[in-house]
């Protein structure tokens, strides 16, 4: 897994690329976000266009993020393209806690902010 951060506006745009799951570190991601979060991030950006899956590490991650930017009033939305990626996020119930997109154009589109 790989992933990089970009500051778009209001938002951090995190587009991770590959499986989130233990075996791709995603514990290192967390406290990478959770950093950004303390030094002031509150609305965040999930790019899942190139994520081939997620293990119960990935949703552990995106709670705890949720979590924490809730206490700060932000918010968390997930862009995920993948059937399989989105059949996940629906199956544990995230889908009904973090708004989750189809494509990023969905999300600049409701959102009205452009994404590069």
């Amino acid at each position: 897994m790989t992933y990089s951060f970009e500051d778009v506006g209001a938002y951090m745009v995190i587009r991770i690329v590959g499986r989130m799951d233990v075996v791709g570190n995603v514990s290192q991601l967390d406290r990478e976000i959770i950093g950004r979060i303390g030094d002031g991030a509150c609305h965040l950006l999930f790019i899942l266009e190139d994520t081939s899956g997620i293990d119960s590490a990935g949703i552990g991650l995106f709670i705890h993020c949720l979590c924490d930017v809730r206490e700060k009033g932000g918010t968390i939305s997930i862009v995920a393209e993948s059937d399989g990626v989105k059949r996940t996020l629906e199956l544990v119930g995230l889908n009904r806690l973090i708004t989750t997109y189809g494509s990023l154009r969905d999300f600049c589109r409701v959102e009205k902010v452009t994404i590069p």
